[in-house]
C-alpha cells in the first residue's frame, strides 16, 4: 500500500517536472502570433466556465431591452467596443486581431450564445489575460445592460464596411 502511494506520488512529481520543462523550453513569451488549437480549446472551456459560473451569481437588474436602450448602448459601443471589435461589431480591427486570443466578431455564434447575465459579466469584469477590458469601474450597471442589449442586435443588423 505505501509503495503504490510512492509510486504515485513520484509519477505526479515526474509529470509536474516534465510539464515545466516543456514549458519553460519550448512555450514562448511572445505576445505576437496566436495560441496553437489545444491551448486555445481549453482556455474556451475555461472561460466558458468560468463565465458561466459568475453569471449565476445574483446580478444587478437588467433593464427591458427597448430601442432607447439599444441606442444608449450603440453610442457606448463607439467609444468602448469599436477600437478593439469594430464600428460594425463583425470586423475587429488590426489592434483586436492582435489580442491572444482575438477580439471576436460579436455578431457570431461564440459571442451571441452567452445569455445576457453572461454578456453582462464579460463586460463588467472583463476576461483577465485576454486583453478584454472589464468597464464595471468606469461605466454603470445600466449602461452594461445598454450593451448587452445593443451586442444583441448585431446578427440581425446589416454589414456595414467602410
Amino acid at each position: 500500500m505505501l509503495g503504490r502511494l510512492i509510486s504515485i506520488i513520484f509519477l505526479v512529481i515526474l509529470a509536474l517536472v516534465l510539464g515545466a520543462w516543456f514549458a519553460f523550453t519550448h512555450v514562448s513569451i511572445s505576445a505576437l502570433g496566436h495560441s496553437g488549437r489545444v491551448e486555445t480549446f481549453l482556455a474556451t472551456k475555461a472561460r466558458h466556465s468560468m463565465v458561466a459560473r459568475a453569471a449565476a451569481q445574483p446580478l444587478p437588474a437588467e433593464p427591458p431591452d427597448t430601442r432607447d436602450n439599444q441606442a444608449d448602448g450603440h453610442v457606448l459601443y463607439g467609444s468602448l467596443c469599436a477600437g478593439c471589435h469594430g464600428y460594425d461589431g463583425r470586423t475587429p480591427t488590426p489592434l483586436g486581431n492582435s489580442f491572444d486570443p482575438a477580439a471576436p466578431s460579436l455578431a457570431s455564434g461564440e459571442v451571441q450564445q452567452y445569455s445576457n447575465a453572461e454578456l453582462f459579466v464579460v463586460i463588467h469584469g472583463g476576461i483577465r489575460l485576454s486583453g478584454m477590458p472589464g468597464f464595471g469601474n468606469v461605466r454603470s450597471n445600466g449602461e452594461i445592460w445598454s450593451l448587452v442589449h445593443f451586442v444583441r442586435t448585431l446578427p440581425s443588423a446589416p454589414s456595414r464596411t467602410h
